[in-house]
């Protein structure tokens, strides 16, 4: 992403943004394949977190106002919404009124950008983003977290004694985000520093299972013999390749680069670095056929699961060069990224997200 933050924004909310009733949603399917799931709390906290970023409040107003339609009994945002052959909405199949956690996470953050930002919104004022930022953290900590080990879980919808309860996915380790929390949140502050450690430590220990690579699974479960979570073994929610570095853990370079960015924690750096020497390793060995030799997952000691290459792995790898500042491994990653024209929201939300954070501060 070579062009102006402009450009790049202008290209995001052209594809994506959609208005439903009196908000906006962000469209997360592709139109080629008539499905009905429209999008999802996921895709909500990208699009909130860019339109205050790039200092839209229309916008967010928007966004805001579908996120306060789609709130569950617990005030978290249902995870998914579906159209009806009339156009409806309604939750997605599957626990669709569920929460998933990292959506929730990015939209209390958004609010507290724009409770310091703006203050309030509304055409009238109505919407009191600090107020609203800490009601959706004070859920987050009672329905999404694990209280004994101070761990995200997957969603509201674990409950202690499920198998669920045990796995945090490290997608949602979303550390600048909770850093937020610690500033913004007075009331619980003590526990999102809590929360900040528990996950640094967690992942010191997945570079000790991996320290070739760095990688960290798309899903870990509580050993409770040793009270430490570790790579899974099996499918547990999404796919074989739960135990794998996929389609959720891509996304943890940069969610742990950000988090770096701000804080320079040394804690962290080692596993940036490893993981960074690994995909340098991935740039430098090529593969032939014009595609990004970043490929669309891998097992954790390093082997390709997957052919191909996608933005949604190669943006956050671009993201942790820049803050580690390996120049020439970030102009190469950026020649693919440009050249990439097979996009999909999921690709190019994460590297707008990068993008925007590189440029603007919170």
């Amino acid at each position: 992403m070579r062009g102006s933050v402009e450009s790049a924004y202008q290209r995001w909310r052209s594809k994506y943004l959609r208005a439903y009733g009196d908000g906006y949603y962000v469209y997360y399917k592709e139109p080629s394949e008539n499905l009905p799931e429209m999008t999802c709390s996921e895709a909500h906290g990208y699009g909130m977190l860019i339109s205050v970023l790039h200092r839209n409040q229309q916008d967010f107003d928007g966004l805001y106002r579908y996120f306060l339609q789609w709130r569950n009994q617990k005030g978290l945002m249902q995870w998914q919404q579906k159209s009806t052959s009339g156009g409806q909405f309604v939750p997605g199949d599957e626990g669709g009124q569920n929460c998933a956690t990292d959506g929730d996470v990015d939209i209390a953050t958004a609010l507290f950008v724009a409770a310091k930002i703006w203050g309030r919104g509304g055409a009238q004022g109505e919407y009191d983003y600090r107020m609203a930022a800490t009601q959706l953290t004070a859920a987050i900590w009672q329905h999404c977290f694990n209280h004994n080990t101070y761990m995200p879980l997957v969603g509201d919808w674990a409950d202690p004694g499920d198998e669920a309860y045990a796995l945090t996915r490290p997608s949602d380790f979303i550390l600048s985000g909770y850093l937020m929390f610690y500033y913004e949140d007075r009331e619980r502050q003590e526990i999102w520093g809590k929360v900040i450690n528990a996950i640094v430590n967690t992942c010191q220990a997945q570079l000790s299972y991996n320290p070739q690579t760095g990688l960290i699974a798309d899903f870990l479960s509580l050993d409770q013999r040793s009270n430490t979570y570790v790579p899974v073994h099996k499918e547990v929610l999404e796919s074989k390749h739960d135990g794998d570095y996929n389609w959720n853990s891509c996304r943890v370079p940069w969610r742990l680069g950000h988090y770096y960015m701000l804080t320079r924690d040394e804690r962290i750096r080692p596993i940036l670095e490893t993981q960074a020497q690994f995909f340098a390793s991935q740039l430098a060995r090529g593969c032939g056929d014009g595609d990004c030799p970043i490929r669309a997952g891998y097992k954790l000691n390093g082997a390709c699961i997957a052919d191909y290459s996608d933005m949604a792995f190669t943006a956050p790898v671009s993201f942790l060069f820049w803050v580690l500042n390996w120049p020439q491994q970030l102009d190469e990653v950026l020649k693919y990224i440009d050249e990439d024209h097979q996009c999909t929201y999921f690709g190019e939300s994460i590297a707008l997200l990068g993008f925007l954070q590189a440029h603007v501060p919170y």
